[in-house]
């Protein structure tokens, strides 16, 4: 049975923000697992301070939310995405090329980069869901907004605002979500 206390929690106000090379913003790095220079995936939150082009990665996956701000353009070679504090998450390939603008200042917005496995990542802003993973998911919840709480096993918590969750399930949970706003991650990989 999974247990509340046996997830792992990385608060983001412990975690040091490292400067772009262009100056552009900065990226506090949650996690990168197994390790930073050979990660399978990679949860950060970034500080977007002005236009610029994202970084381009080879064979990765990426997901992208705004978290906080008045959102962002982002211009790929086929198309053009508006993306807000409420809008879900945007799936892209880590290779397309992409040009960020602000909206009217700066955005601190939260990132998803996978290599290798299959990911998904969704916003629950506020709504009662209940969701079903399967035994060896790993799963995790980055805590956007206070608010709400999540059930598992007949275990009820708030869990702390801007602070990231994760576990591999060592069998099949369902977890509620009551109230809150997170963004949800499920990968397919063992840990």
């Amino acid at each position: 049975m999974t247990l509340l206390k046996d997830w792992h929690q990385i608060r983001l106000q412990d975690v040091p923000a490292s400067l772009w090379k262009n100056g552009g913003g900065t990226t506090q790095s949650l996690i990168c697992w197994p390790s930073p220079s050979q990660w399978v995936f990679r949860m950060s939150v970034a500080r977007i301070d002005s236009d610029g082009p994202f970084s381009e990665f080879m064979g990765v996956e990426r997901w992208f939310a705004v978290l906080r701000g008045n959102g962002v353009t982002l211009q790929f070679p086929d198309r053009r995405v508006v993306l807000g504090h409420k809008d879900p998450a945007l799936q892209f390939s880590g290779e397309t090329a992409c040009q960020c603008s602000l909206t009217r200042g700066p955005t601190l917005d939260f990132n998803l980069m996978v290599q290798g496995i299959s990911a998904k990542m969704a916003r629950i802003d506020r709504l009662a869901y209940v969701g079903n993973f399967k035994s060896q998911t790993t799963l995790a919840i980055f805590v956007v907004e206070a608010g709400g709480h999540i059930q598992i096993n007949q275990q009820t918590q708030e869990l702390n605002t801007e602070s990231l969750y994760w576990i591999t399930l060592d069998q099949d949970e369902q977890i509620e979500f009551n109230g809150m706003h997170v963004m949800l991650i499920e990968m397919e990989c063992s840990t």
